[in-house]
């Protein structure tokens, strides 16, 4: 199957910086997939800094908001702020959205079936504080919520079962903390040095939580340059959970960013890995191209990875630089899974 993910930026507004130090990003998009249909919108960035200092990091808001003809929607607040002269750093994202998604079991081996839609309501909170206690080394707390209702199990066998965990919705509300070591040149368009993070949340009814597990996240990236226009970007990922999450929380294999050329979650299970690397060449004036091979799968247990089922992702795409100032790209992936393939447009690079 070829997905569209979103196909046409329908024109694009000139950049704009006001006398504060401001500057913002606004593009209309149309866009079309089998699971939408004909959907219009469109994302608006602004991009600042709250520090005189000299290199101090870009804060960011992204807003986005889309509505289809099969009347879903999503709207989303996404702010990733520096602040205390760069000491602190707040990163959240807010969305409220009615979507189609697709279920199709746990494992990895799960058969494609006719009816894997359902329908659902969300709105999603995840906060992200954290200070830095030593240069690069941020240490911080994790707030999780998601509040989800099923609103339609259409012909899904799976939920139409009654056995699924999470069938009828509910609460996920957790606490946690990470730590992580940034030691990248710039955050939008890295070129040298790394990024780790490890970070924990802990979902219990203490914190008005339906269901009570605890996920862990492991994300290790480096970054080469290999010259003035080129770049070698590599990054490892680890997802596991603990306890009895409900369906749509199980980790998700696929995506725009990791796992390319799968649907998300067209397999699940409660430990998946990737592990991907990526070429970026700056070719021509604000134009660049990338090229990205990766693998991945996941499992009940660590111990039940199997090299012969390892599923693979590979592809390449277009960069079009909208700020030279701060890196910042639009790009156009195209890639390819096993047995299907994604096109996918997006703000900044996967990783």
């Amino acid at each position: 199957m070829i997905s569209l993910g979103i196909s046409e930026i329908s024109a694009q507004n000139s950049d704009s910086s006001d006398s504060n130090g401001i500057n913002w990003y606004a593009y209309p998009l149309i866009f079309y997939t089998p699971e939408t249909n004909l959907a219009l919108g469109g994302f608006t960035i602004f991009l600042f800094r709250l520090s005189d200092k000299i290199n101090s990091k870009p804060s960011n808001v992204r807003l986005l908001a889309y509505y289809t003809l099969n009347n879903q929607f999503s709207v989303a607040v996404k702010p990733d702020i520096y602040f205390n002269e760069d000491k602190f750093l707040l990163e959240a994202d807010v969305a409220y959205s009615k979507l189609v998604d697709k279920y199709y079991s746990v494992g990895n081996n799960t058969p494609e079936i006719s009816e894997p839609e359902y329908d659902s309501r969300n709105v999603a909170l995840q906060v992200q504080l954290q200070y830095e206690i030593f240069k690069h080394l941020r240490t911080g707390l994790n707030y999780e919520f998601r509040d989800a209702k099923i609103t339609d199990t259409r012909k899904n066998p799976y939920l139409l079962s009654g056995s699924v965990n999470g069938v009828d919705g509910g609460t996920s509300s957790g606490l946690g903390f990470s730590m992580r070591y940034d030691s990248r040149d710039n955050i939008f368009y890295p070129s040298v040095g790394g990024f780790y993070e490890l970070g924990f949340v802990f979902f219990d009814d203490f914190f008005g939580s339906n269901f009570e597990y605890t996920k862990a996240v492991l994300d290790l990236r480096r970054f080469f340059k290999i010259s003035d226009s080129q770049v070698f970007a590599y990054q490892f990922y680890y997802n596991f959970i603990n306890g009895s999450a409900p369906f749509y929380e199980v980790p998700p294999l696929g995506g725009e960013d990791l796992m390319r050329g799968y649907f998300t979650g067209r397999y699940r299970d409660d430990n998946y890995f990737a592990t991907q690397i990526e070429y970026r060449w700056r070719f021509w004036w604000r134009f660049g191209l990338a090229a990205f091979i990766g693998i991945g799968d996941v499992a009940p247990e660590i111990s039940k990875f199997k090299l012969n089922e390892l599923k693979y992702s590979y592809g390449g795409g277009v960069r079009f630089r909208i700020d030279e100032a701060e890196l910042i790209d639009l790009r156009l992936d195209f890639a390819f899974g096993k047995s299907n393939s994604e096109f996918y447009l997006s703000y900044n690079q996967a990783f």
